[in-house]
Parts: C-alpha cells; sequence; structure tokens
C-alpha cells in the first residue's frame, strides 16, 4: 500500500498540467483500490461549489460540467463536516442528490473523504461500488492518507498550471503567497538567474599536486574578487556607500582567516581545490541553514552564493550574454546580493526568491534600493517563472501571474500613491521622533553583520537597539580572539558616537552550533543556547566581555543585553563575571572603566513574571517580540506547516505585553522592544498605547514609523487600547487597529 500511494502522489506531482494529473489520479485509485468508481470534485475560488474534475466511472461528459453547492448532497456534507463519509447504501441517505448527469445510479457503496489544505477544503475525493457494503478500514486509511499527501500536491499542481497560461480564466490562481522582503510594489517579467554550475554535480576527488591545487584556488579567488570589486563599482551610484559593505564582507570570507583557510588545509589534506571548495562551502552553509535565528540562517546563502562564483571561476566558466527585459523582476531559487548587483540598477524592478527571509542581503540590499521584495515563495519550479508579466506586492508579500488589465491599472494606481507616500516619510525622517502631543520616542536600529551594510544613515537614528555578536564566531574554526572582537566591536561603537549601542552576548547553541563546538540536542529550541552555554563555558563569556569594555574605552556608548534569560539566577552569574571583567580589564589598563549598562532580553514567558526582582539587578530590559511570541504560542515560526498560527498580535501576546508595560512603567524600568512588532503601524501603534517608548526596528522601516507616530495624540490611543485587549483573536485586533487608522484622515493609507 506504502509504495502505490508514493507512486501515486510522485505521478501527479510530475504532471504539468492539472486537468491530466486529476484523471491519472482516479484512474490509478481505482486500479489499486479494485473498486469501481473514483472521481474527484474541486472547489471554486469563491468557495460556493464542487465541480466534478476527473472521474474514472461516472459520465465521462459530466467534466467541468456538474457543480454541486458547499451546502448539496453527499459531496457538500463532507466539506462541511471535514471528515470522511462511508455508507453502504449512500442511495437511501437523506443528504444524497439525485444528479442525473453523472449516471451513478447504479452504485450504492460510498466513501468520500475531503483534500484539505492549510484549514481550506480544497475538494473531495470519492470511490464508489455497486455492491452495498461498508468500504473496510485499510481502504478508508488508503484514501485519507492519499488525500493528506494530495493536498499540497494539487495546490503546487495548480499554480503550475496557472505560470504556464495566461488566459483570463486562470488569473485567479495565479496568485503566490510569500514574505515581505522590501516594501513597495513592482511591475516587470520575470528574469531567472540558475548557478552555471552546481556543487551536486562536483564530484568529490583527491589530488596528488596540492601546490599546482593551491595555485588553481588562488587564481579562482582573486578573479572573483574582481568580480566583487565590479560589482561594487556598479552598484556604487545607487546605493549609500556604506550599503556597499557587502562586497567587504565577501572579501573578508574569501581571505585567509575565515573560508580561505579552511579549503587551504582541505587542500594540504589531499583534496583537488573543486573538492576542498565544495567540502568547505557545504559545511558552513548546512550550520547556517539549521539556526534558528533567522538573520543568522540567511548567512547560509551567502556562503553559498560565494561558494558558487569561486567554482565558476575555478572551471572557468564562460559567462552567456542574456537580453534582458526592460523592466527586470529577478527571480531564483535563492536569490543573492551579488544576482541583485548582475542587473543594472536602471532595469531592475523586483526580486522574488523561492527561498530565503526578509534578513538576507538580498532583502537588506533591496531596502537600501527601494526594490520591492517577496522572499520564501517556494511554491513552483523555477523555470515556470520564465517570461511571466508579474505584479510584487513587498508590502504584502504576494505576487501576482499574468494579472488581467483592469489589475494592473489598480497596482499602477497604487505604485503613484506609494511613491508619494515614501516621499512624505523622508521628508520628516530628520525631524523629532515625537507624538502630536510632544511624547518623545526613541526610534534605534537592529543589526548583525555590519551596521555601516544594514543602516545606511545613522543620524537620523537613537542608536542601535540590538547588535547581534554571533556571526564572527560563527564564520571562525575556532573562537575569535579577544582582539579581534575588540576590533569588531569598536567599529560597531564608533559607527554611532554618542548615540546608545546595545549588544547582545553571544547567543548561540543547541540549534545554532559553532563549526568548532558542535552541539546535538533533540529539542534545541529548549536547550542549551544563549546564556545557558555561555555561564557554562565562563572562558567564552568573559573573553567577550572584556573585548566589549575594551572597545568602549573612550566612547561610553555601550549597552550590554543578556539573551535567552529564564531564571534570575542566570542574571546574578552574568553581573558577578561582568564586574570580573571589569575589574581585570580595568587593572590591565590601569584605567577607571566607565560601567556599562546592562539590560535583559525579555523573551521566555518565565521572566515576565519575575520582573520586580529583576529590576533590582539590571538596568533596563528589551523585549523580543518574535521568540516572546514563539514562545508564548508554542509556534515554530520558520515551519511553514505552522507558520499560519504564528501572530504577534495574538491576544495573549498583546495582553503579555501589556502586562510587562504596566510593571514596568510601576517600577519605573526601562523597557524597549526590538522585535518586528516595532515595525509594523498597528504594531507600533499598540505599543505606544501600552506605554512602551522605546523601540529598535530595521532601518528601512523607521521613516515611516517616525512619520506615523508624529500624528498620533495618545489620548486616542487610550482609547483605542481597551477594544483591542478585549478582542479574542488577531484577526479583530487587526479590525479595529485599520478601523482606527482610517478614521484619522493623516493616517487613512496606512494599513494594519
Amino acid at each position: 500500500m506504502l509504495s502505490q500511494l508514493r507512486r501515486i502522489v510522485q505521478d501527479v506531482a510530475q504532471e504539468p498540467v492539472l486537468n491530466n494529473a486529476l484523471a491519472g489520479l482516479v484512474t490509478s485509485i481505482k486500479n489499486a483500490l479494485q473498486t469501481e468508481c473514483c472521481s474527484v470534485y474541486l472547489a471554486d475560488d469563491q468557495q460556493q461549489h464542487f465541480m466534478l474534475m476527473a472521474t474514472d466511472g461516472l459520465n465521462p461528459d459530466a467534466i467541468g460540467q456538474v457543480a454541486i453547492g458547499f451546502s448539496e448532497g453527499l459531496i457538500g456534507w463532507i466539506g462541511e463536516r471535514e471528515e470522511p463519509i462511508n455508507l453502504a447504501k449512500a442511495h437511501l441517505h437523506p443528504r444524497f442528490r439525485v444528479t442525473p448527469e453523472v449516471s451513478e445510479d447504479h452504485f450504492s457503496a460510498f466513501l468520500g473523504c475531503p483534500i484539505i489544505h492549510h484549514r481550506k477544503v480544497l475538494g473531495v475525493l470519492t470511490i464508489q461500488q455497486s455492491v452495498d457494503r461498508v468500504f473496510n478500514e485499510d481502504e478508508e486509511s488508503f484514501l485519507v492518507t492519499l488525500a493528506a499527501q494530495l493536498a499540497s500536491v494539487l495546490t503546487n499542481a495548480a499554480m503550475r498550471q496557472a505560470a504556464s497560461e495566461s488566459s483570463a480564466t486562470q488569473i485567479q490562481t495565479g496568485h503566490l503567497k510569500g514574505l515581505p522582503g522590501a516594501p513597495g510594489i513592482a511591475m516587470g517579467h520575470a528574469h531567472i538567474l540558475e548557478p552555471a554550475n552546481d556543487f551536486n554535480a562536483i564530484s568529490v576527488k583527491r589530488s596528488d599536486d596540492p601546490e599546482k591545487e593551491l595555485a588553481y584556488f588562488y587564481r579562482a579567488v582573486k578573479v572573483t574578487k574582481t568580480e566583487f570589486n565590479r560589482l561594487a563599482e556598479r552598484m556604487a551610484g545607487h546605493l549609500p556607500p556604506d550599503a556597499l559593505a557587502i562586497f567587504d564582507v565577501y572579501h573578508q570570507l574569501l581571505d585567509a582567516a575565515s573560508l580561505g583557510r579552511e579549503i587551504e588545509q582541505q587542500i594540504a589534506e589531499g583534496w583537488c581545490a573543486k573538492s576542498a571548495l565544495k567540502r568547505v562551502v557545504e559545511k558552513f552553509a548546512r550550520q547556517f541553514d539549521d539556526m534558528d535565528d533567522s538573520y543568522l540562517r540567511e548567512r547560509g546563502t551567502d556562503i553559498r552564493d560565494l561558494g558558487q562564483r569561486v567554482l565558476n571561476n575555478l572551471l572557468d566558466t564562460q559567462k552567456r550574454k542574456i537580453k534582458l527585459p526592460e523592466a527586470v523582476i529577478l527571480v531564483a531559487d535563492n536569490v543573492t546580493a551579488t544576482m541583485l548587483a548582475e542587473i543594472p540598477r536602471e532595469k531592475l524592478m523586483a526580486i522574488v526568491s523561492l527561498k530565503g527571509s526578509v534578513n538576507s542581503h538580498a532583502a537588506i540590499m533591496a531596502r537600501a534600493l527601494n526594490i520591492p521584495a517577496v522572499m520564501g515563495v517556494d511554491e513552483l519550479p523555477l523555470l515556470q517563472w520564465q517570461d511571466q508579466y508579474l505584479i510584487v506586492d513587498g508590502y504584502q508579500g504576494n505576487v501576482l501571474l499574468s494579472p488581467v488589465e483592469a489589475i494592473c491599472a489598480e497596482y499602477r494606481r497604487l505604485i503613484n500613491e506609494d511613491a508619494k507616500l515614501n516621499a512624505l516619510y523622508l521628508e520628516e525622517v530628520h525631524l523629532p521622533s515625537e507624538s502630536l502631543c510632544g511624547m518623545k520616542f526613541d526610534l534605534m536600529v537592529n543589526s548583525g553583520l555590519a551596521v555601516e551594510l544594514e543602516t545606511a544613515d545613522l543620524e537620523h537614528t537613537d542608536g542601535v537597539g540590538l547588535y547581534r555578536t554571533e556571526f564572527p564566531f560563527i564564520m571562525r574554526s575556532r573562537f575569535p580572539t579577544e582582539q579581534e572582537q575588540t576590533a569588531l566591536y569598536r567599529k560597531v561603537l564608533e559607527s554611532s558616537p554618542n548615540k546608545t549601542v546595545i549588544m547582545r552576548t553571544l547567543d548561540v547553541g543547541g540549534d545554532k552550533a559553532l563549526p568548532y563546538f558542535n552541539i546535538e540536542e533533540e529539542n534545541p529550541f529548549l536547550g542549551w543556547r544563549g546564556i545557558r552555554l555561555t555561564l557554562d563555558h565562563p572562558e567564552i563569556f568573559l573573553v567577550q566581555i572584556r573585548a566589549m569594555l575594551r572597545a568602549n574605552l573612550a566612547l561610553d556608548n555601550l549597552h550590554i543585553l543578556l539573551p535567552m534569560i529564564s531564571d534570575l539566577n542566570e542574571v546574578d552569574e552574568a553581573l558577578r563575571l561582568i564586574k570580573q571583567a571589569c575589574f581585570e580589564v580595568s587593572e590591565e589598563l590601569a584605567v577607571a572603566l566607565p560601567r556599562p549598562k546592562i539590560g535583559v532580553m525579555i523573551e521566555v514567558p518565565s521572566i515576565i513574571y519575575q520582573l520586580p526582582e529583576l529590576a533590582q539587578k539590571v538596568d533596563f530590559c528589551s523585549v523580543g517580540t518574535n521568540d516572546l511570541t514563539q514562545y508564548l504560542l508554542a509556534v515554530d515560526r520558520n515551519n511553514p506547516r505552522v507558520a499560519g498560527l504564528y501572530d504577534a498580535m495574538h491576544p495573549a501576546v498583546l495582553r503579555a505585553l501589556y502586562n510587562l508595560a504596566q510593571q514596568a512603567k510601576a517600577l519605573q524600568f526601562p523597557i524597549s522592544v526590538c522585535g518586528e512588532l516595532a515595525a509594523e503601524p498597528a504594531g507600533v501603534i499598540l505599543l505606544a498605547a501600552m506605554g512602551y517608548r522605546y523601540f529598535s526596528m530595521n532601518s528601512s522601516n523607521l521613516a515611516k514609523i517616525k512619520w506615523l507616530l508624529r500624528r498620533i495624540e495618545l489620548s486616542e490611543l487610550e482609547l483605542l487600547l481597551p477594544q483591542v485587549l478585549a478582542c479574542s483573536s488577531a484577526k479583530l485586533v487587526r479590525l479595529h487597529v485599520q478601523r482606527f487608522l482610517e478614521q484619522k484622515q493623516s493616517l487613512n493609507q496606512l494599513r494594519a
């Protein structure tokens, strides 16, 4: 049975034409179960009717002609109940509907099962026989199992057909959903970029001439660095100078201190240059892939992109000259920053990446270039996109395939409105961050790899609200030295002189294993990570704190943030080690060190209930709404099967945030928000209503959030908040906030 299931699902998945896939499906099921009839009904786009789409046993002329309402007959009953129906004498059931066109009078036994994808009934799968009998448990189990596996396969088959057809009848299914990577709306033709060579096709081989292989590798690296310089020059006229640091990062990755040394070592051990490159790139990329932190996970894309370019130069790949459309929507399996730079800026309208996230360097560069981006659209075979006319909505994460003219006209209107709004936001970016009633807000930026890359203009911010320190640890084959860390942190602190820079201590472990400090756990999300790991290894923690303290000399803008705190004893131990490090550095340098302020990340729910005690021990706290939401709702937001349940607007999350704000106010304990919620219009409105005054976000959202805050009255928000906190669902929360925005004339173009 299992082999039959797999074969049927594979056959459907491989057939590019939906109708052909369905025709083969019903025949395969009929033969597998040795029944007399198998049929499949699919729901229409309005979820009002089930249409007979394929049958082997009923009248074939009824295909595409017979529609059964959602509340009609046995088919509609299955859709309503969302569970299988197994009847020995179906024609005697009160819900049975006589449909002469299908010619099913001679059938008695009936088994029907819903096809459900992401809680939506897509259709109904049925088998029938002329004898009066109840289908046995094995037959019912087979059909239920098959329907469950077919749900996503049929969805993808419909999408494939939508991409290959441009008729108006298919337009309604030509809509794909991804993650909003960079705001904006754009229209143009898809241009596919695929790697010229694939690491999977490279067989691992040894060489007896390491010197020759090293020469090959050094030559490829030299050519690759030249390419990076060329790409940087191309982008220089379109990106702020600091944002071009991405190419410096790629240079650094090739240097001996990073990937270069590892590859040289592999060659010295007897591997040929291509094999050494493959082994090192795949090793580091896998380590990034396994990480929970979405920002760090995206660094695997950079490693693969870098390795791909070196491989191309090792193989002396000749680049093909391809004629580009005038308006290019760059589409790739995983769009990289260097791919983006390959397209002339005047032609590049938007990017769509089948993989990747909002933290990829491609998304970061897209935001710096004001190019819309949609990430994680993992629905279609890549080649199906070629030359398709697309609309890319970077606000909602939507991609429309071959839209009709009426839809295009509406989006052209939205593009014009969007340009006017962005101009409005930028006109006020230099003004104070304060409400109409004069309440001051601090708006800071989140960063990780390089502040100068992710934040082109720090002048109009209040500093760095979250600097992740993991990257230099992960990119080495050893722990970075105190001197190396000091140099890096000094550069970060100097990027915002006289402004606060909050550095989070090392947050690895479990799901974010270091290449030289591997950890295997059954449940890494709840495992040995963050402060738990570094307290168990004080030698790591002390070196990092010492480096931060040294970097802070004569600047005095450092704040230290402790991640993954769930217990007050962890705070006590961390403070003890910080005090020790401060004493040691002060003695070594013979200077009195400024004591940095110490804060705690509020991301584990347990610490919410220990805030009074926490306020007596540290100087501030920062709410990581991403992880806090994940832990409160028990939802892995990176798991597509349950990602739909992840919502920071969930009433439980909002009530927890309100509880935190109330406690912090009573304790006079500084509290900020550094999660994605602070970058959403609806989120920042609610947070401001709760009493939060310090927000940290990606720099691309800062101008819009400042513009919004300058147009609100706190008294109005105080009236909105009780209504929102009383809501029973995230949907109702958004509805209330949207009504609030629409009622204010100056805000009615924003969307919650």
